[in-house]
């Protein structure tokens, strides 16, 4: 576990799946909407009014969470920009109360 300040920075915090396909890398976000389908290999299409964005989520992180297309969740994690395209590495997975 890495522990780290979080606190107001520089560095600003996108909210929405459309300007985090469209930010740096490394760039923090979270975001709150649905996981809308699984991509294999530990991506899934995540989806909020703004648009759809690739996130990735690591196996460990889902601790007996269950989801559907239909669960809410707020996902936190940053932006990494890879040669193939943008996609959000989460770093934790949290349902919302409906």
């Amino acid at each position: 576990a890495f522990a780290a300040y979080n606190g107001p920075g520089v560095e600003t915090l996108v909210k929405s799946a459309k300007d985090a396909s469209h930010a740096t890398d490394n760039t923090p976000v979270e975001l709150t909407g649905y996981l809308v389908k699984s991509l294999g290999d530990e991506k899934y299409l995540f989806r909020d009014q703004s648009g759809d964005v690739e996130v990735e989520i690591d196996n460990a992180l889902w601790r007996n969470i269950e989801v559907n297309s239909d669960t809410k969740v707020t996902l936190k994690g940053e932006v990494d920009d890879e040669w193939q395209g943008i996609e959000i590495e989460i770093d934790s997975l949290k349902l919302v109360a409906q």
